[in-house]
Order: structure tokens, then C-alpha cells, then sequence
């Protein structure tokens, strides 16, 4: 298995035929003050996937800060993996995210504890750009 994109976005659905609607893709965000908070975000990833994986799998999600440390508890997603599919789009819904300070985060993907992907967040103060050096 591999993951053939992924991305951080305002909002995300896929409808009856598997087609995949997003709103607001980003890969960084701005808080007004730290410890700076986040009311919602979605992560999309798309897992390509091989007849000889069918069958039921588990993807695990942490979103760590730049030392390692988890920002929120893992997010455990079970799939399915049908005769005849090559991709599965998964789609996970984070809610009131608070980020301690700014810096590099990352969503950290692994599928059946192989990493599969991870996927960098940029999270700056409520000035924009990167963060100044300290004062």
C-alpha cells in the first residue's frame, strides 16, 4: 500500500460514486495567539491499493508536534479493501485542535503499522510568515 496524495482542507465528502468533493485545501494556518486553537480541519488521503490487500485494514493517524509529541489522541480508522478497488480515500474530521506553539506539525499515517505517509502543517501567530525569533 501507498499513499498517492494527501492534504489538509476546510472540508471534505466523497458522494454514492466514490468522487471526492474538498473545500479549501491549506498547509499552514494562522492563530491569533498561542496556545493557538483551531475550531475544525479535515485530512484527506488517498491509499493506493493492490488485489493481494483485500480485506479489512487499520489506518492510524497522529498529529504530532515537531518533537514528536502527540497534539491530539491517535485517530484509528478501520477499511475495507473490496475485490476490483485501487484506491481508498480516507477522510478524517479533526475539531478543536489547540497547538501549543508555533512551528512544524505533522499528520503522521500509518496502515497496519507500516508507515504509509506524513504531511507537514505549518502553524504560525496571527502576524503570517514564520516565526520570529524569540523575544
Amino acid at each position: 500500500m501507498q499513499s498517492n496524495y494527501g492534504f489538509f482542507c476546510d472540508a471534505a465528502t466523497t458522494d454514492a460514486s466514490g468522487k471526492l468533493n474538498v473545500l479549501g485545501i491549506f498547509n499552514s494556518v494562522n492563530v491569533v495567539s498561542f496556545p493557538g486553537s483551531l475550531h475544525r480541519m479535515f485530512l484527506v488521503l488517498s491509499v493506493e491499493t493492490h488485489r493481494s490487500e483485500q480485506g479489512t485494514h487499520s489506518a492510524r493517524i497522529n498529529l504530532v508536534d515537531q518533537d514528536g509529541s502527540e497534539v491530539t489522541p491517535a485517530i484509528v480508522h478501520s477499511f475495507e479493501i473490496v475485490a476490483g478497488q485501487s484506491e481508498v480515500k480516507l477522510i478524517v474530521e479533526f475539531n478543536n485542535l489547540t497547538f501549543p506553539k508555533p512551528g512544524t506539525y505533522a499528520a503522521d499515517m500509518t496502515v497496519d503499522n507500516h508507515h504509509i505517509k506524513s504531511l507537514a502543517l505549518q502553524v504560525f501567530g496571527s502576524r503570517g510568515g514564520p516565526p520570529g525569533p524569540p523575544k
